[in-house]
């Protein structure tokens, strides 16, 4: 699910990449890149399917002995007391 923005962040995006670590950090990378407006963060995606189909693309630059997908879930909201 493609993420959405209001008054609170929440979806999902995959990230292709070789570890969790790296995946929390080009995720950030993405979200701070799209709040800028700019485009250049590579290896995030909306959806699954996608992200699946460039990880197995023979011309791409993925390894698939090392990289995989990671699903990253975000629900950012204002705490509720």
């Amino acid at each position: 699910m493609p993420i959405v923005h209001s008054d609170r962040i929440s979806g999902t995006i995959y990230v292709i990449t070789s570890s969790a670590d790296r995946a929390g950090d080009m995720a950030l990378a993405y979200l701070g890149a799209k709040s800028e407006g700019r485009t250049d963060t590579y290896g995030v995606f909306d959806h699954k399917d996608e992200a699946e189909k460039e990880l197995h693309n023979k011309y791409g630059s993925y390894d698939t002995d090392r990289d995989r997908v990671y699903a990253i879930s975000l629900d950012i909201r204002t705490a509720e007391q």
